[in-house]
């Protein structure tokens, strides 16, 4: 939502952590950091960058399945 507000230098690392998550875990990625960024363990500062990820993730996939079904 507020991505324009977000430093070029995060933006590029997010999305290439994202893309190493998808390749690591596949379509699994999205859950897995859905559920780092719900574990209770972890600091709220940690449980913001998982959820960060997670959002972004989701964007990301659904910006995807939209091209695939689009041709």
């Amino acid at each position: 939502m507020f991505d324009f507000f977000e430093s070029d230098y995060r933006r590029a690392k997010d999305a290439r952590e994202i893309k190493s998550y998808f390749a690591r875990y596949g379509e699994q990625a999205i859950d897995i950091l859905a559920e780092r960024a719900s574990d209770r363990d972890l600091c709220s500062r940690d449980r913001r960058h998982w959820r960060r990820l997670a959002r972004k993730a989701r964007r990301r996939q659904g910006k995807s399945g939209t091209r695939l079904s689009a041709g």
